[in-house]
Order: structure tokens, then sequence, then C-alpha cells
């Protein structure tokens, strides 16, 4: 199966804390900043800012809607948010926050390899990693433009 590994950086005009938070509340399906890219809903009673947290993922690109599910496995309050997903891909992912002036730097590296044969068959046909950079500087910039306004 096809392995993805790929790392994406953005300045975001606002404290840690505030980044983090809004990235928690996309997760819990409390705002829908990254459609239609990504669609996300909170599954069960552990609140999204605590570790064992779960919640589905479909991500739509291409005309193709890959499913998955997640579980947030460590988080940092204003530093990092560590996830598992399982479904069409197995993957880990790692947000961190880094203050930068009045701002933050926020990285994400998501590392982890197909687990459907349909988006294996095509993967030689697309480049996945760049189809996942372009989705998340996307929702960087939606991040980004919903906390400037607040």
């Amino acid at each position: 199966m096809p392995r993805i590994d790929v790392t994406d950086e953005a300045v975001i005009d606002a404290p840690s804390i505030a980044v983090q938070k809004a990235l928690l509340n996309e997760f819990a399906g409390l705002t829908h900043l990254f459609m239609p890219y990504y669609e996300f809903k909170l599954r069960g009673d552990t609140p999204i800012d605590h570790e064992g947290a779960t919640f589905d993922l479909a991500v739509h690109n291409s005309g193709v809607t890959s499913k998955l599910s997640a579980k947030i496995t460590k988080i940092e309050e204003a530093k990092s948010i560590e996830v598992e997903y399982a479904g069409d891909f197995i993957a880990t992912e790692k947000y961190t926050f880094e203050p930068a002036d009045g701002k933050t730097k926020v990285q994400l590296r998501f590392n982890g390899r197909t687990n459907s044969l349909l988006i294996s068959f095509f993967s030689p046909f697309i480049n996945l990693e760049k189809g996942h950079s372009d989705m998340v500087q996307k929702s960087f910039k939606a991040l980004n433009s919903y906390l400037s306004k607040k």
C-alpha cells in the first residue's frame, strides 16, 4: 500500500491556544471551516479536548470520498495535538503550535499509508501528498480567516 509522509506549515494570526481550540472545535463538528474538503463529526462521550476523544472524518478530494475514524492520542495545551486514523488510510498526524510575535506557526505532519484498494489502485496516477498539502493549506487559510475576524 502506498505511503504518505507530508509536512505542511502556516502562520495563523492568533495565539496558540486559540488556534488549538479552533482546530478542536472543527474536529468536534462545531464549525465547518474546512468544508468542502474535510467533514468532521464527534463520536462518543469523551470531550474533544481530552486524550481518547474520537471523531469521524470524511475527506472529499477529486470526486472521491475517503472515510476515517480518528482518536486523539495526545494533547498538550497550546503546544500539540496527536491523532491516529483508521479506515481508508492508516496514519498518524501531529499538529504543533509555536508562538511567533502574537501569531502562531502551525505545523502538521501526516504519516501513513493507504488502506483502500480503490485509492491504492489510483495512487500511481495521482499525487496523494500534493493533494493532501493543497487541502491542508486551504484549511489553514480558512482557519486564519476565521480567527482573524474574532
